[in-house]
């Protein structure tokens, strides 16, 4: 019967509490073994025990199986402010100040949590983001650090960002959500929406074509982030009209998707541009775990439901 194999095939943990001995987690070496991406995957987010068992899982994973980035779905641009911020620098109470997301939507204990674990361990943990802008309730979040790059590198390229940036605020202020988003998209005049999607695409067909005039200039890291974070805000405006389709019963089939190729593909961004040995533990809901496997060596850990 399946529940005598649940029996069998189960071991139950001793403790929640992040900050005890882990010695009742060493059933997962071997599941681990040698694979570059663990998944730990959640039932749904904000709840607080599936949160505190990831945190012990993280524990140890960086102190006894040598992983080093934690990885979740949270914007691929926003994180390069908050992994500095988590690895010490500036004060503990700076975190809506260094990324507002992170202290808003339920992640502040979390964010404070590895702050306090970088600070104390000996096996700090990087973190990356993988996500579209706010879930694509945003463009600024990826959008004004390119702006901050070009200023540098190509301010003839600025004016592009000058007008995305000057059309989504006519729409996004105050949405904070993929969901609040699309429907905003909606009151432009079409002629926006496809200005919108025009220059955008023009922004990015820029970088593609002088990147080696770019990197001559500043250097190789820069640009893939520079390029990382214009995909980002394309995938995004892409999400503004898919997501109004499917409220308003328009919506073609697995539209949504290409928020989750932009997770996946973020993912293998992180593995291409790692140093050797980097491991990563990727936290994201069931379906963005299994969507982590396109990288190779991957595994999946799934908290049970409470």
């Amino acid at each position: 019967m399946l529940a005598d194999w649940f029996r069998e095939h189960s071991s139950t943990l001793t403790t929640l509490d992040p900050e005890q001995p882990l010695d009742d987690l060493e059933v997962l070496r071997e599941i681990v073994d040698d694979a570059r991406v663990v998944a730990v995957g959640e039932g749904a987010h904000f709840v607080e025990e599936f949160s505190h068992a990831r945190q012990r899982v993280l524990r140890f994973l960086a102190e006894r199986c040598g992983f080093t980035v934690f990885a979740m779905e949270f914007g691929f641009s926003e994180a390069f402010p908050l992994d500095r911020w988590l690895l010490g620098e500036g004060d503990d109470g700076d975190l809506a100040k260094v990324c507002r997301a992170a202290a808003e939507w339920s992640a502040a204990d979390l964010m404070h949590w590895l702050r306090h674990h970088n600070r104390t361990s000996g096996h700090p943990l990087r973190f990356a983001g993988l996500d579209i802008p706010e879930a694509g309730g945003a463009l600024r979040p990826a959008l004004e650090p390119v702006a901050e790059y070009l200023r540098d590198i190509d301010p003839d390229a600025l004016p592009l960002v000058d007008t995305v940036l000057e059309i989504s605020d006519r729409f996004l202020k105050g949405c904070g959500s993929g969901a609040t988003a699309a429907p905003a998209w909606a009151g432009l005049e079409t002629a926006e929406h496809n200005k919108l999607t025009a220059v955008l695409a023009r922004l990015l067909l820029r970088l593609c074509a002088v990147e080696p005039l770019y990197v001559s200039r500043n250097s190789q890291s820069r640009f893939d982030i520079a390029r990382r974070r214009v995909e980002a805000a394309c995938h995004t405006d892409y999400m503004f009209q898919a997501g109004n389709a499917l409220m308003s019963g328009r919506g073609l089939a697995a539209d949504l998707s290409v928020r989750e190729i932009y997770l996946a593909e973020s993912l293998r961004w992180h593995l291409d541009h790692a140093e050797p040995g980097t491991r990563i533990v990727l936290a994201a809901r069931r379906q963005r775990g299994r969507r982590s496997r396109r990288a190779s060596g991957a595994r999946s850990l799934l908290l049970p439901r409470s």
